[in-house]
């Protein structure tokens, strides 16, 4: 199964590209030039400033996180996004190499998507598919990161 997510305004977005615009309105009475500089500002933060994730056959709102961990966890991790284990080990640093993991998720909704990434050649290739996890498995994972 394929996983598109798209970058989508959230209300933290459209709450400071509102503000940025409007002090560059109210600049425009001070100082002409400094309000449409800002203004104009404001505009583009509200056609590129997207931080929030959303996946196109689900409508929740998602936020990504993405950590650096140590190599000697993959193994834990593996195992429970493969279901194995209820618990996993993750520990942040560096030691005997570096895995990335990234995660799309929402709290409320109790789901997240998951993908790994080695550290090789100074590029991170993929070491798995976008795995969903629901419920208490996704919890888990979520307040570790």
């Amino acid at each position: 199964m394929e996983y598109n997510f798209k970058m989508v305004h959230t209300g933290k977005d459209l709450a400071i590209s509102t503000t940025v615009l409007l002090a560059g309105i109210g600049l425009l009475f001070l100082n002409k030039g400094l309000g449409i500089c800002i203004g104009i500002c404001g505009l583009l933060m509200f056609v590129f400033y997207k931080g929030g994730y959303r996946l196109d056959r689900r409508g929740i709102m998602l936020t990504r996180k993405s950590e650096d961990i140590c190599k000697d966890c993959r193994t834990s991790l593996m195992d429970f996004l493969e279901g194995r284990i209820s618990s996993p080990t993750i520990r942040q640093g560096h030691e005997g190499g570096t895995i990335r993991i990234d995660v799309y998720f929402n709290k409320a909704e109790r789901v997240a998507y998951v993908q790994l990434y080695d550290f090789c050649n100074y590029l991170y290739e993929p070491a798995t598919g976008i795995i969903e996890l629901d419920g208490a498995r996704a919890e888990t994972l979520i307040s570790m990161i």
